[in-house]
C-alpha cells in the first residue's frame, strides 16, 4: 500500500509517519524506485501500537523504542533501544530483568526506607533507563508491593523444600521455624515497612499484611489439622495455634538479633518447651 492507505488504515498523519521512520520508530517501507514506497500491514500494526501507547500524550521516543521492544515490534534494524543494559527481547529475560529489579529494590528498600528511596536510586544503581521501570511497574508503591510478594514467596517457598522428605511433626515445625528466621534476618526491615505505612489512610498496606499471615499460617494451620486427626497433639483451635506459633517466631527472631546470648537452637528448643507440653494428648509424654 502507499502511504495515502496507510494514513487511512492507521489514522496516524503523514507528517508523523515520517517522523517515526526518521526516528526508528517505524521500520522502512519496501522501495521500488527513488519515489515509490511501499507499506504493509506491519506498518498499520506498529503505528496503532504507537498511538496505543501515546494516548493522545507526548511520551519520550526512547521509552516509545522501549514499549515496542518488548511487545516484539522493533526491527533488527531499528536503532537500539535507549537502555544501558542488554535489551530485553523474550519472555525469559524479561522476567530475569524484573528479578534484577526486585533484588535491587529489596536491598535500596532495606537500606534507605519506603519513603526516601526514589525511583532514581533504583534504576541508577542497576544502570537501567527510567523508562525501562515504567515498562515494569507503574510507581514504587507498586514496586514495593511486588518486593513484599517476593519475600512472602520465598519464605513460603523455602519452607516447603526444606520439610519435603521430613515426616515428623515437630522437627517440620522447627525447620519451618529456620527458615521463617533465616528469611527474618534478611528481610525484617521491609516487613517493618509494610507494617509502618499501617499508619496510613491507604487499604494496601492491611491487605497486604493480611495476605501475607494468611500465607505463612495456612501451612501450618493444615499441619496442625493432621496431627489432631493423627492423635499426634490434642483438639485445639488450629487457626489460633497456627497464629501463636507464628509469633513466637517472630518475636524470638527479633530477640535473637538484639544480643549473642543465645542462638537458634536455643530458641526452637524453648519453644518447643513452651508449646508442646501443652498440645500433646492427656497423659502423653514427648519424646526428648
Amino acid at each position: 500500500m502507499r502511504i495515502k492507505d496507510l494514513e487511512e488504515k492507521s489514522g496516524v498523519p503523514r507528517t508523523s509517519i515520517h517522523f517515526y521512520l526518521r526516528q526508528g520508530l517505524l521500520h522502512p517501507p519496501r522501495k521500488t524506485g527513488r519515489t515509490m514506497a511501499y507499506y504493509d500491514d506491519s506498518h498499520v500494526q506498529r503505528l496503532k501500537e504507537i498511538s496505543r501507547l501515546k494516548q493522545g500524550t507526548r511520551v519520550p521516543i526512547a521509552l516509545l523504542k522501549e514499549h515496542l521492544n518488548s511487545a516484539g515490534m522493533m526491527s533488527a534494524g531499528a536503532p537500539e533501544p535507549f537502555d544501558a543494559r542488554k535489551t530485553v527481547t523474550t519472555t525469559k529475560e524479561k522476567e530475569h530483568k524484573r528479578q534484577e529489579i526486585i533484588k535491587e529494590a529489596i536491598r535500596i528498600f532495606s537500606q534507605k526506607g519506603y519513603h526516601q528511596t526514589k525511583i532514581a536510586d533504583i534504576t541508577g544503581s542497576l544502570k537501567i533507563s527510567t523508562g525501562t521501570f515504567y515498562l515494569y511497574y507503574q510507581n514504587k508503591r507498586e514496586l514495593f508491593i511486588e518486593v513484599v510478594d517476593s519475600v512472602f514467596r520465598n519464605i513460603v517457598g523455602e519452607a516447603s523444600v526444606a520439610i519435603k522428605e521430613e515426616t515428623d511433626f515437630i522437627k517440620r515445625l522447627k525447620i519451618r521455624g529456620r527458615v521463617f528466621y533465616e528469611n527474618y534476618t534478611k528481610y525484617s526491615e521491609i516487613l517493618n515497612q509494610l507494617r509502618a505505612e499501617l499508619a496510613s489512610e491507604e487499604q494496601w498496606p492491611a491487605e497486604k499484611i493480611k495476605k501475607i499471615y494468611h500465607g505463612l499460617t495456612q501451612p501450618v494451620i493444615r499441619e496442625i489439622e493432621t496431627a489432631i486427626k493423627d492423635g499426634i497433639i490434642r483438639e485445639i483451635d488450629p487457626d489460633l495455634a497456627a497464629y501463636g506459633l507464628t509469633g513466637l517466631i517472630e518475636i524470638m527472631s527479633l530477640r535473637l538479633s538484639l544480643d549473642n546470648k543465645y542462638n537458634l537452637e536455643n530458641i526452637m528448643d524453648f519453644i518447643t518447651d513452651l508449646t508442646m507440653e501443652r498440645l500433646l494428648p492427656t497423659g502423653k509424654k514427648r519424646k526428648r
